[in-house]
Parts: C-alpha cells; structure tokens; sequence
C-alpha cells in the first residue's frame, strides 16, 4: 500500500512556526549558554513500546491517529523546579523531565498564566535544540498552553522571571507526551493514508463543497482526529466544533487546521497517487469544552476565535431526527492526511451499539462505496442525503484493503439530549433558547443576514468559584448582521437584576466580535448569576433578539483563601472517597471513583474562609488505605496544606483507619502569621473573663479579637510586650487572637467558654 506522508511535513514545520502556539525571538535559554549548570534532576515516565501502543489502540477499532503516548500529571512547576536567584535577582526555574527511549516529547500545561517580562523555553536536554520563548503574550482565557515537539527523550522546562515579578507566574504541567512515531522520518515517504482515497475537491465531491469547508483536523497532545463547525439555532454565528469524546475532552492546548485541502487540479480520486499541497495557515488555537458524553462518543467545543471568514469556511447544518437515511457521506483527515471525503450511495444506515454503548445509540454504515476511513478520522461529520450533519465518527473496521468497510458514527439524535445536563448534551449549546427545531441548514458566514443583529456571548470571569469578593466580568459583542455595527448598549447586573448600564461604540463589521470587560463588582460571599443583555443597536430595533441575552452562575468566598489536598492513593484507591464539611458540618467539597492498581497522587485546591473544616477519609471496604503490597504502591496517606504549611495530614504509617477517619484543621490569616507564633502566648485558653497575651521580643503594635469568618470583635492599640484584653462579654466559641507588631502578624485561636 502507498503511503502519503505529504501531512507529516506540512504538520511538522507547523509545528515549529505555529501549530502549537506562537513563540517569539527572546534569546537563548540560560541553560544553553553555559552561564548556570543545567539540572540533573528529571522527572521520569515509563517507557513506551511503540509496538505495543499501536496495537493497543488499533484494537479499539476507534480512529485516532496517535504518534505518541500522554501521560497525565499534575506538577506545579513554580513548586516542584529547582529554583536559583541569578545575579540580576531574576529568578532562573528548572524542571526536568526524561522519557525513556521517546523519539520526541512535547507538554500541555493546564494553568498557564506569566507575569510581564518572564520567558519560558522547553529546551534538549541533551544538545542545544529549543523552542521559546513562550511569554504573557501567550497567557489565554483557557490558561492553557501547548508546546512544540523536541526531537529528544530528555526535556528541560526553564523558566526566567524578572525580580520584579518572582513568583507571579502559574505554570502546572498536565500532560507529558513520548513520541513514539518518528514524524522525521515519515515524513520523507509519501501517502500516509490509503491509496483508495478521495481528496475532498475531487469531481464526486464538488456539491459537498461548503460541508468540507465545515471540517478541520485537530492535533490534540499525542494524536489527529476530525471534527466540524456546526450552525445553531441563535441566528449568530458562535464557532462549535463538534467531534468525538474518546479524541480527548481539554481542547485549551489542541490546534484546529481549516482547509488543509488539495486544490482543484491537484487531487488524488482512488489512484494513489501523490496529493498538492494545500494552505497551512488556517488555524485557530484552543477552546473551551462545552460538553461532551462517552455514551454517543461526541464533543462540542467552543473554539478560542472564530475562524475567519475570509478563509472559506462553513458551519454545517445538523439533523436531530432518528431516522435511517438512504444515502451518506464523510469528509474527514484519515491518518491525518489532508482532507479526503468518502460515500455510502447503495444502503441505508441502521442502528447500532459500538464498543459498549447502548443499544441504538450509533449509526451503522455497512461499507463505503468510494473511499473508507482510518485513524485520524475520528471525530468526523457524517452527513445526511439533505446535507445535514447526523453523526461522529466513533470506530469500525474500514481502511483501504479491508474485507469489512462499516464504520459506527455516534448519533447526533442521541447526543441531543445526552446524559441530560447541560455538560453531556447538545441542545443547551445548538438550540439555547428551546426552538424545538428539529433540524437547520448550514451557513456562511460571508452570506447574506440581518441588517441589524448584535448579539451577545461568551461571558468570562463571572463562573466557578473566586476566593475573593469582587469579579470583572468580559462580555463578547458580535456583529451578527449585515450592516456595520457602531454602537450598543449592554444592560447587566447581579441576581436578577440588569440594573447598571455599558455603553459600547466601536466600528464592527459583519461576524465581527469585540471583548469588553465591565467594571468590577464586589459581591456578599455565595451563590450568584451574572446576567447581560444588548440593545440598541446603531439607535435601532434588534432585528434578531433570539441571541441578545446571556447569563452565568459563580460563587464568591469572602476572604478565601487556597488551601490544597495531597492525597496519595493506594492501589486499592477505588474503595476511598473523601468528603470536605465546613463549621455547619456540610460538605463543601468531595472526591471518588478513583482506579485501582494505579497508585497516583490526587492533588485539588479548596477555596476556603477563615474558620474551621473536617476533612473525612473514608474506606468503603474497612482497612482505610493499606493493604497493598509494596509493589503495588503500599499504603496511602494525605497532607492538606495552607501557605505552605501542612494543617492536616494522615501519616502512611496510620493507613489503616478502617472505616472512616476525621481530621479537624482551621484556617487563619496568612504565611507571616505562622512564621511569628511561636513568638506569641495567649492564655488562659479557653478563657471566660479576660486573656493576657505575652511576646517574647515583640513589640505589640495592636491586637484584634476575631471570629471565625474574620469579623472583628475588638481591637485594642498597645506599644508593649504584654497587654490584657477583656472577653467577658464575647459569646462562647473559637476566635482568633490577631497580633500586630514591626516584624509581622501573628495568628492564635482562642476558644472562649
């Protein structure tokens, strides 16, 4: 069979401009100019056979095309680095990292923020090959970045930041992907699909040209898969980009190729024969999951920026209807090749299971009659006879030269409605305001629309959860009509109530979006919807008022502060749970469904008030965390931190707790007051009357009485070592006793009877 590496070398010298994300011309890393010793310690994966992992997933039946092997982590890398203050006072970071007989190793970082000023270079370990430098110009709402392959198995992350701003910076470390493919090398053969494909602008296709300009191909970590823009039911353009769940569900750090397609006179139909190039360029970087559901294997990702116009591209139509269609079509990057399209002209679709789904939860497609599909594919639109995407691309068995040619396509009428949450299902996303249409047509956005039409969408900065009292929300406003947009009037408030006005003039043409970030709100600590809408477009009527409102939910923690669980699992972490209970014993945060036989280490932050928690582990089969032999990772344990210092923690040595055990830990003011308490008595404790409270060297500047929630009680001015305070009328309870003094703060409880 021919082999059309052709996409190898167009992916590989993208992935050195900017396939991943831009890098810019900032020097050379320190480490490759002989001025600071580079480390010598590495964190290590396990070895990869590349024959093994190939076999492994072809076995799956599933269609991804996979060059390398993820391994996911957690690794604060401003923590975990070895750190050296330079000469300058910049701060110089390095980590590690080895990946034993890998031919190439690139990194996903999931929190991805730095400071102005700081560079970061993933260099060779081995010889002086690096890519950077990444800066804040690279910092995203995602807070997510991918880096490029270096043709090593020995990586070094170093990371320079200005005095100015040490420890500024965020940087954890998700994935670590070992190359087990040589991209190099393949990339000097040719075809590296079949020689029975069908370039997407060959003659059979030229009244599928708008579907295709819908499909892109996406780099995700270690592998290719396929995936489509798709319309929805607002009126306005919103770039979702459906494809299949088992490609991966953390789209910040993957790269989206658009019309990667031979050009009409440079086609390959059935031959063999060796495909033109087409444009490279196309590309947007990252999204933000939507939803996603392993029961009908789909994805739908709102990408970071919509694709431009000017390339050509379309966002297809989609039929809901459970329904067998007559005929089909795919259009798809197999093995991640440019793009090809294949035809199911002579037997209808029926329904199907695949790979331990529920029954009829797929579409069957029983051979193809020109062109197939192969690993890469995954993902891809299936389409019906009227145009109309009504599936993804999960698995099957056709390739070129196969006796079986069916390939199985999640049913879009199945994710419609999904696992029935707005995360697992479609129609939250395509039909937001309840339509009810059960299928719509493609569009362009170049194409004809509304002459007035602003919308409103992708609200930032008002979801999750804040561990302070303010937010700044980011609102997008798009031109979704014909004629230039010069003026809006966004309305938005807190709970209910739209009661603050933004008044926004600009020049925006049709499809074009702009971020505005409203003025900061400070909120009472809890529950909160965010809600906005724009009017007046130009002074005028909306034409279209179905996309002019949005809204989103987030909670806000007064004085809240990142405190971090360390939980190290045994190998039978399937059997532990945890819950986290606040002062009014309800729980806050919880945790399960680990895997057994693979003992990892669990990180999660709380956003935490001051006050008092109970941490509770608890063991469903009664011998806690012990039991494993030390091959198998030996017994557990946990330490949860606060600045820095650990407040609770179970020893290895205590795995065995049984059923369930409780660990009490409170919450105070901050590092300075740990660092001073020793210097600090308060007694009596607990105390009725008054408290005395003695230091020794410090010279008290002021001493303040809290409660648990940081209100304070009393405060009390003093320039002396040693002052009494009267708590005679405090009701019973814990407080905290807050020492101000010249060298710092210092914390102590109190309890007061």
């Amino acid at each position: 069979m021919k082999k059309q590496l052709l996409f190898l070398t167009i992916f590989i010298s993208a992935y050195s401009a900017d396939c991943f994300s831009q890098t810019i011309n900032s020097g050379r890393p320190l480490t490759t100019m002989g001025k600071v010793e580079r480390t010598k310690t590495f964190y290590e994966t396990a070895p990869v056979d590349p024959a093994s992992e190939l076999a492994n997933y072809a076995a799956t039946g599933e269609k991804m095309f996979r060059f390398g092997k993820e391994f996911q982590v957690n690794m604060n890398i401003m923590t975990e680095a070895s750190k050296t203050i330079l000469p300058s006072g910049d701060a110089l970071y390095q980590f590690g990292i080895s990946c034993p007989n890998a031919l190439s190793v690139n990194a996903v970082f999931d929190k991805f923020q730095l400071a102005p000023g700081t560079r970061l270079f993933i260099t060779d370990a081995l010889s002086e090959e690096f890519i950077g430098a990444y800066t804040s110009l690279n910092n995203n709402s995602n807070s997510m970045l991918g880096t490029e392959l270096v043709h090593t198995n020995k990586i070094i992350i170093e990371l320079i930041e200005p005095k100015t701003v040490v420890g500024s910076s965020i940087l954890n470390l998700s994935t670590i992907v070992s190359g087990f493919q040589d991209l190099d090398a393949l990339a000097k053969a040719l075809n590296s699909s079949g020689n029975c494909h069908y370039d997407v602008n060959c003659p059979q296709g030229s009244l599928w040209l708008d579907q295709s300009h819908s499909v892109a191909m996406m780099v995700n970590g270690g592998g290719f898969c396929t995936g489509s823009l798709v319309n929805n039911t607002t009126g306005t353009i919103i770039p979702y980009f459906l494809s299949a769940n088992h490609c991966g569900t953390n789209p910040g750090g993957w790269v989206f190729r658009f019309r990667w397609e031979s050009p009409v006179g440079g086609t390959v139909c059935g031959t063999g024969g060796n495909s033109t190039n087409g444009p490279e360029t196309m590309n947007v970087n990252g999204g933000i999951l939507r939803a996603a559901w392993a029961g009908s294997d789909f994805s739908l990702t709102e990408l970071n920026t919509a694709p431009d116009p000017a390339w050509g591209i379309y966002y297809s139509g989609w039929n809901r209807v459970d329904a067998a269609v007559p005929t089909s079509v795919g259009i798809h990057h197999p093995a991640g090749d440019i793009k090809k399209i294949s035809f199911e002209n002579n037997n209808a679709l029926t329904s199907s299971a695949w790979a331990g789904t529920a029954a009829n939860s797929h579409w069957h497609v029983p051979g193809w009659d020109l062109g197939v599909t192969e690993g890469g594919s995954s993902g891809s639109p299936l389409f019906d006879q009227n145009h109309r995407v009504i599936g993804q691309l999960h698995g099957g068995a056709s390739s070129c030269g196969a006796g079986d040619l069916s390939d199985e396509y999640g049913k879009f009428s199945v994710s419609w409605t999904g696992n029935n949450t707005s995360s697992s299902r479609l129609s939250n996303w395509l039909d937001p305001s309840s339509t009810g249409a059960t299928a719509i047509d493609g569009i362009d956005p170049n194409g004809p629309g509304l002459a007035l039409d602003a919308a409103l969408n992708n609200p930032q900065g008002v979801s999750g959860t804040y561990c302070q009292a303010t937010v700044t929300p980011q609102v997008t406003i798009t031109n979704s009509g014909t004629d230039v947009l010069t003026s809006v009037t966004v309305n938005y408030g807190y709970d209910g109530l739209l009661n603050q006005t933004y008044p926004w003039t600009g020049s925006l043409n049709q499809f074009q979006t702009i971020t505005i970030t409203l003025p900061i709100a400070t909120l009472s600590g809890g529950n909160h919807t965010f809600g906005a809408e724009v009017v007046n477009p130009n002074g005028s009527a909306d034409l279209n008022l179905a996309n002019n409102t949005i809204s989103s939910s987030f909670t806000t923690v007064v004085n809240g502060q990142t405190v971090t669980l360390n939980l190290n699992l045994d190998c039978y972490a399937s059997e532990t749970s945890w819950e986290l209970y606040d002062a009014s014993n309800a729980i806050i945060y919880a945790g399960s469904g680990y895997t057994d036989d693979n003992p990892v280490l669990v990180q999660q932050d709380f956003c935490l008030s001051y006050g008092c928690y109970d941490f509770k582990i608890i063991d469903d089969f009664g011998d806690g965390m012990s039991g494993c032999n030390a091959a198998n990772g030996g017994n557990g344990d946990y330490n949860i931190t606060y600045n820095g210092i650990i407040v609770a923690e179970l020893l290895n040595a205590n795995a065995n707790f049984g059923t369930d055990n409780t660990t009490n830990f409170c919450i105070t003011l901050g590092l300075d007051e740990f660092s001073l308490a020793n210097s600090v008595s308060v007694y009596p404790n607990p105390a009725n009357e008054s408290i005395t409270v003695l230091t020794d060297g410090l010279n008290m500047t002021k001493v303040e009485l809290m409660n648990i929630a940081g209100q304070i009680i009393s405060s009390t001015e003093v320039n002396s070592t040693l002052v009494k305070v009267d708590v005679s009328t405090v009701s019973s309870g814990v407080y905290f006793v807050k020492v101000f003094s010249a060298e710092g703060t210092a914390v102590k409880q109190l309890i007061i009877k």
